[in-house]
């Protein structure tokens, strides 16, 4: 696809995923805005070496079977605010939603913790 005089690739099939986010040194990100990379820096925008630490670091925080036991909980909460948006949306009509404060305000994590 092209993202104005850009062509960009977009991959959807989880193996051909996976792949690439295992050979960090041989599929490269494209580089973004010089002023986001200056006020946004993290996980999603290192590349190389400096990847592979953090992700690493954090690996042990996520860990598959961790995941797996929160699923229900993110459902959960997807569900939540789909009804939340879905009724804004049959009472109002067509209306334009502010997701954002939905999305940062969700529960799904703190849900499962307490369970």
């Amino acid at each position: 696809m092209w993202l104005g005089p850009t062509a960009s690739v977009l991959i959807l099939d989880p193996e051909h995923i996976r792949e690439i986010m295992q050979k960090i040194n041989l599929f490269q990100k494209r580089r973004g805005n010089p002023l986001s990379r200056l006020l946004v820096e993290g996980l999603a925008s290192y590349e190389g070496d400096k990847r592979a630490k953090h992700r690493n670091l954090n690996n042990p925080a996520f860990p598959m079977g961790k995941l797996k036991h929160m699923l229900p909980s993110f459902y959960t909460s997807a569900t939540e605010i789909l009804s939340k948006w879905e009724k804004i949306v049959s009472t109002k009509g067509s209306s334009e939603l502010d997701v954002w404060p939905d999305l940062r305000t969700s529960h799904a994590i703190s849900r499962r913790i307490w369970q």
